[in-house]
């Protein structure tokens, strides 16, 4: 038992231990940089699609209602498990509509004039989802891909958790309301970033107005025709902001309006999700906060945040004077193994940036040129922006008669030539009283013999 329990032990500690070497180093921080406007959103977050950055955020790890946003994860699922959205046909039921009838929440649900026995296919149902919240067009598509409402929500929260949307939890789908349905900006914005990689997500979520493949025959061509609900985007609206694409917004009591929206300027792309913003002013008017928020974020961004090149592959960083180096170079110059650029705010000055030096001052010869020899660390703040390594410009051999002579003086005072001296004198000792041993043994065997010939002679007399 005891055997057991030692090994027990000695594998969890031999784990722990393989662990912690394996650890991966800290990696720099984000930088992050604030608006010049104030946010009425409880949350947001601002990532640079480009590089994957997020470069403004507000509570982003607060857990809040998502109201409609959450359709991005339903689009997410159904884009995964239907390769081909226009073969797929979806007829409503009855069972749906008493379902939604009898939601509580009534003035949350946003329909898209589909009525029972009306038949689209899964690509109708996604423009109808993404640009209107229809919640007929949600309802449809996960009964039908999910087996159940239930089902659906399960793959749901399977994809969450594959993501790495440790602070979302899914309890319901098909737009119906469920107090206990709660995430953040910072897993909506993993969620919205890998839905962009999903081929056709983009353009579904973006398009600014579509109309069903059967609406001539169903007789239905202007009640489906679908316009995004962004406002952003619509160029006669009061909110039109240049560059914006429609993807989500989202409107309900507990959860204020929301909205995930794409921008793109001048070659910079940039992805914002706002949450929770009021839904009236203060004189109880209805106010539409979380567009006057994204504009204002997206006008900031484009304005004043641009890629710096803080630190160039071909910057001279210093040198190191090397010892017993050959020829007249004793100085090896040291530059960056790579460049380091970021997105930076103009309001700030790039000299703010520290760069902390960490090479020694002297090395022994040689020294061959992209040698490692130390690295330099980019502080903003206190934070760490960046570690990179610093190697040699050149190379510097190694003086055969100076190194030699340089270590003559060491010679006669390093613990090599005490130990030598030890070694010498133990074995003069040993050698010594050696031949003292040897030398007193043959004296004395030489008696032994004497005397035994003249015990010899004697006895034949």
């Amino acid at each position: 038992m005891r055997k057991r329990l030692f090994s027990v032990l000695l594998t969890v500690v031999c784990t722990v231990a393989v662990l912690f070497v394996h650890m991966p180093a800290p990696e720099a921080k984000a930088l992050l940089f604030t608006p010049n406007s104030t946010v009425q959103s409880e949350a947001a977050i601002l990532m640079n699609l480009d590089v994957g950055e997020v470069v403004y955020e507000k509570n982003a790890d607060r857990k809040e209602f998502p109201a409609s946003l959450s359709q991005i994860m339903t689009a997410v699922v159904v884009l995964e498990n239907c390769p081909d959205l226009a073969s797929v046909r979806i007829t409503a039921k009855d069972e749906m509509f008493k379902a939604l009838n009898d939601e509580e929440h009534q003035a949350d649900l946003r329909r898209a004039g589909i009525e029972a026995g009306d038949t689209l296919t899964a690509e109708d149902l996604m423009y109808a989802m993404m640009l209107t919240s229809s919640c007929e067009a949600d309802y449809m598509l996960s009964e039908h891909f999910g087996g159940s409402i239930d089902g659906f929500v399960a793959m749901m929260n399977l994809k969450a958790e594959e993501l790495g949307m440790e602070n979302t939890r899914f309890t319901t789908a098909g737009q119906l309301y469920s107090p206990r349905q709660m995430t953040t900006a910072r897993d909506l914005m993993k969620l919205l970033a890998y839905a962009m990689t999903l081929p056709r997500f983009e353009t579904i979520a973006c398009a600014d107005t579509y109309t069903a493949s059967g609406a001539a025959a169903a007789g239905k061509a202007e009640t489906w025709t679908w316009t995004h609900s962004n406002l952003m985007v619509d160029t006669g609206s009061e909110y039109y902001c240049n560059g914006v694409r429609g993807i989500k917004t989202g409107n309900s009591e507990d959860g204020g309006r929301c909205i995930a929206c794409k921008a793109s300027r001048n070659g910079s792309n940039y992805l914002l999700i706002c949450l929770k913003a009021p839904l009236k002013d203060l004189e109880g008017n209805n106010k539409f906060y979380h567009l006057e928020d994204a504009a204002n974020i997206l006008d900031w961004a484009f304005l004043h945040l641009s890629f710096q090149e803080i630190l160039t592959e071909t910057s001279t960083l210093g040198s190191i004077t090397i010892e017993n180096a050959k020829g007249k170079t004793n100085v090896v110059t040291l530059r960056p193994v790579k460049g380091y650029s970021c997105i930076w705010c103009d309001s700030i000055s790039v000299e703010s940036i520290t760069k902390v030096a960490d090479w020694p001052k002297t090395m022994e010869a040689p020294v061959y040129v992209g040698s490692k020899l130390g690295t330099i660390t980019l502080k903003y703040s206190g934070e760490t922006l960046a570690v990179v390594d610093v190697v040699a410009y050149n190379t510097v051999e190694r003086s055969f008669w100076e190194y030699n002579l340089d270590n003559i003086p060491g010679f006669f005072t390093s613990k090599y030539l005490k130990s030598a001296f030890v070694l010498a004198i133990v074995f003069s000792v040993l050698y010594i009283a050696a031949c003292i041993f040897f030398a007193f043994r043959y004296h004395e065997d030489r008696k032994r013999r004497a005397a035994a010939r003249a015990g010899y002679y004697k006895n034949k007399k």
